[in-house]
């Protein structure tokens, strides 16, 4: 259907067929992830469509890498229509499964409408946007940890992480669960106060950055948040030195080529510059080979998979790469220009230069 909007028309927005769909899907695969040597990803499809692409997709032997479910709550279903089902996280196989549930505390960083505190510098009547009242958040973590799902909430903005900190605890109250391992998506980022990170090591939740956005738009931060935001900008280097097994993601399903090229995420975290040039918190570079193991085994454990995938070992799954140079031996700024000369999933060949 058409839409009016302020006197303009805008063109219909056409609905694929699920044939359409899948072969998109094969083609974005094919060209984006595989060709960047990336054999697992965590997804979640915004349409009953994609979820039903990606089990055709596996049961036509169609699916060169292995993908990790995540339904939306409450926005995609119910979520007691979900529960009663009885599905936890990690059903499905080795090349599909669920991986568990998202929730969406606050808004997003750029908007801005992370949910803060204080006013927004540029507006005194501006707090951010809030998806739930604590209640209504607490309420739907404490349901899903008890369903046995894991729960990953975006959050970025300092109120919307400690509400999100606030329901883990009350879940966890409700019912003691050690390695429940619910996640902050985008936490670690901003506003990483040193009493907020070590509550999240407290209450076992992991923090899931994106190194990208250091470079994207780390020197716009203090432009919309204030000097408030200063010392808690990407603190990798902290949270690893804390004892987080802190995993890399990119936050995009195709639609920022370089923000999905793990080496690109590599060289962000190495060399820290943004956009304009600046280098962010110098203090907190990380190593190359600790970047390695964001994006491997640290990230292979986020999705309750370290002992299957993530490293090079025997009896687990034949998921590797070759890649065009050694990223512990070529010069920093190379590092982002790493290429993949080899995907291997499960033993077969993927993709080959």
């Amino acid at each position: 259907m058409g839409v009016l909007r302020e006197g303009l028309s805008l063109l219909p927005i056409p609905k694929f067929s699920l044939e359409q769909i899948k072969e998109a899907m094969k083609k974005l695969i094919q060209s984006m992830f595989i060709q960047q040597g990336i054999t697992t990803i965590h997804d979640m499809p915004s349409t009953t469509e994609g979820y039903r692409a990606y089990q055709e997709l596996l049961a036509d032997n169609e699916l060169p890498l292995r993908i990790k479910l995540y339904i939306r709550v409450p926005r995609d279903v119910d979520l007691d229509s979900l529960l009663r089902l009885g599905l936890q996280s990690g059903f499905g196989n080795e090349k599909l499964n669920i991986g568990g549930v998202k929730l969406g505390a606050d808004g997003g960083i750029t908007g801005p409408k992370a949910a803060l505190y204080q006013p927004y510098p540029h507006d005194v009547y501006d707090f951010g946007l809030l998806n739930h009242t604590q209640e209504e958040l607490t309420e739907l973590v404490v349901k899903l940890h008890k369903g046995g799902l894991q729960v990953i909430t975006h959050t970025t903005g300092e109120r919307g992480q400690d509400m999100t900190l606030n329901a883990i605890q009350a879940a966890l109250h409700e019912l003691p669960k050690k390695d429940h391992r619910h996640r902050l998506e985008h936490a670690g980022n901003y506003f990483a106060t040193l009493e907020r990170m070590e509550r999240m090591k407290e209450l076992g939740a992991i923090p899931v950055p994106q190194p990208q956005f250091l470079h994207s738009f780390g020197f716009l931060m203090e432009y919309f948040y204030g000097e408030r935001v200063k010392d808690g900008l990407f603190k990798y280097k902290t949270l690893l030195d804390m004892g987080f097994k802190l995993p890399f993601s990119s936050d995009s399903t195709g639609t920022q080529p370089e923000g999905t090229n793990p080496f690109w995420g590599i060289w962000c975290v190495v060399a820290r510059e943004s956009y304009d040039g600046t280098v962010l918190s110098p203090e907190e570079r990380i190593s190359v080979m600790d970047a390695i193991r964001c994006y491997t085994i640290n990230s292979a454990y986020a999705g309750f998979e370290e002992n299957i995938k993530g490293s090079i070992e025997p009896g687990k799954l034949a998921d590797l790469i070759v890649v065009s140079e050694d990223p512990l031996r070529i010069a920093m700024d190379k590092i982002k220009d790493i290429k993949t000369e080899m995907t291997i999933v499960n033993g077969k060949i993927e993709y080959r230069k």
